[in-house]
């Protein structure tokens, strides 16, 4: 074992506890469980130890008390499984398991670029994951964060995006490995190093902006009423004066970026900014058809900023594929949680988690599998609406056969 891996070894005991104080902190309702977190009030006192990396936890048993039965294992095995999870994530990224071969060698820094950028995403899916287990939720502190580190990171490391295999110039030569970008697999489109992809940026860093405001659609009192308690409510909430002036910041950025960064930075940004703005519209326009034909909310919007968070690291395609595999990782997560738990209230933003876990995984061989079926984004826009029409239509057709089945058994 070299230097660096025992490098990330400390790296991960250390990453493990600050994982716990963001899981019990950036909650809604954070809960003074972290030895990091200011002491609860019915705990007079708690000696030095409890802030020990995996070993803190099982000293604390005693605090069960006041926690709850085995409070202390969920975050314990968090703190083991880090370390490990770190070292094998570098050995797989270093050997270059999650690059296509081409050609021509991969740099070893885009290799270590690739694991930072995994390392990032999983973190922060992780933190996400379990807040949505204890409320249901995924707070704007987790997801707004990162996808403003995706969009940095994307300008700052380039080629930390997944790569896939680039169409030969001769037919009897292979491809070589290259990020991924906005018009995979077809090639890069000219217009968009132009004032055509600013535009297109600008427009999807101001949806998702305007996503994060405080936007309520009370039509109780007509239409009218409706617009004017929307803008009222927008123009009193806090959050509006802060989104405002992150969206001038970012709007600055942006433009700044695009007459200074090269080519390179420019595809990789331009290819994150494609990831916020599909990735999210994709679970935004699901969750509002689902909610209009059900009556209910089918999706949270937590889980609209989660995947436009991912779609900042990687790009929309894995957005895509991640959210139409979540239920099949869905299936099984339910089952090992009830199990558990007994409890059959399971939030959707851990199976998110999970499908992009393993599309980032096992890009190599998804990517050689679905790539022939993926059409550039202009495309996706009509085939998008279409699957809405088509799924508002089933959902709302199941919902009114329920509801006469349900007056028919009544009767």
């Amino acid at each position: 074992m070299g230097l660096v891996e025992i490098g990330l070894l400390f790296a991960g005991l250390i990453l493990g506890p600050f994982i716990n104080f963001a899981i019990y902190s950036f909650a809604y309702f954070p809960r003074l469980i972290s030895p990091w977190q200011s002491l609860p009030p019915e705990i007079l006192g708690r000696k030095a130890r409890a802030k020990l990396p995996i070993l803190g936890w099982l000293f604390r048993r005693g605090e069960s008390i006041h926690f709850g039965r085995a409070f202390w294992l969920r975050p314990f095995l968090i703190e083991v499984a880090t370390p490990i999870a770190l070292l094998f994530l570098y050995r797989y990224s270093m050997t270059g398991t999650f690059m296509p071969q081409g050609l021509v060698a991969v740099p070893l820094s885009t290799l270590q670029h690739q694991f930072i950028a995994f390392a990032l995403l999983i973190t922060l899916m992780t933190i996400a994951t379990f807040i949505d287990f204890d409320e249901r939720t995924i707070p704007d502190l987790v997801t707004i964060p990162g996808t403003i580190l995706g969009l940095v990171g994307s300008v700052v490391l380039p080629d930390w995006r997944l790569h896939v295999v680039s169409s030969p110039v001769f037919p009897a030569l292979l491809g070589n490995a290259e990020p991924i970008h906005a018009n995979s697999p077809d090639p890069w489109n000219p217009l968009w190093n132009g004032s055509v992809g600013l535009i297109f940026g600008l427009l999807f860093w101001s949806l998702w902006c305007f996503g994060m405001a405080d936007r309520r659609w009370i039509a109780r009192r007509g239409q009218k009423k409706a617009v004017v308690y929307f803008f009222a409510v927008l123009r009193r909430s806090p959050s509006t004066r802060m989104l405002l002036g992150l969206w001038m910041v970012g709007f600055l950025c942006l433009s700044v970026a695009y007459c200074v960064v090269g080519p390179s930075q420019w595809e990789s940004l331009l290819s994150s900014l494609f990831g916020i703005g599909l990735g999210g519209m994709l679970v935004w326009g699901f969750r509002v058809v689902a909610c209009w034909a059900m009556g209910q909310e089918a999706l949270g919007f937590g889980d609209v900023t989660l995947m436009a968070m991912i779609g900042s690291f990687f790009g929309w395609q894995i957005v895509w594929l991640g959210f139409f595999l979540a239920p099949f990782f869905g299936m099984l997560i339910v089952v090992f949680v009830w199990i558990l738990t007994r409890d059959n209230a399971f939030p959707f933003g851990p199976y998110l988690c999970a499908a992009t876990l393993y599309c980032m995984l096992d890009w190599v061989n998804l990517w050689a599998w679905c790539s022939n079926f993926f059409l550039p984004p202009q495309f996706l826009i009509p085939i998008f609406l279409g699957l809405l029409i088509t799924l508002g239509a089933m959902l709302w057709i199941i919902q009114a056969l329920k509801q006469k089945l349900g007056l028919a058994i009544s009767r």
